[in-house]
């Protein structure tokens, strides 16, 4: 198991050599859920964008939908 120490003033964790391919491994899973949320994310930020330029578009026909509408 990993242990907090301190060697000449400068403090890290200390992890034996018999979990150090665990603890790579963990951190390979780790970078890789973080990446692949971080597309997820991406993905959704431009489904939104997208979402939110439609939104203003029928807006804006709805505008001037409605402006002709009262001048009949």
């Amino acid at each position: 198991m990993a242990e907090k120490i301190t060697y000449r003033d400068v403090k890290g964790i200390f992890i034996p050599d018999a979990e150090w391919a665990q603890f790579l491994d963990d951190v390979s899973t780790i970078k890789q859920r973080s990446t692949e949320l971080e597309k997820v994310n991406g993905e959704q930020q431009y489904k939104l964008k997208k979402l939110a330029r439609i939104i203003q578009r029928k807006d804006r026909q709805l505008a001037k939908f409605n402006k002709g509408g009262s001048h009949v």
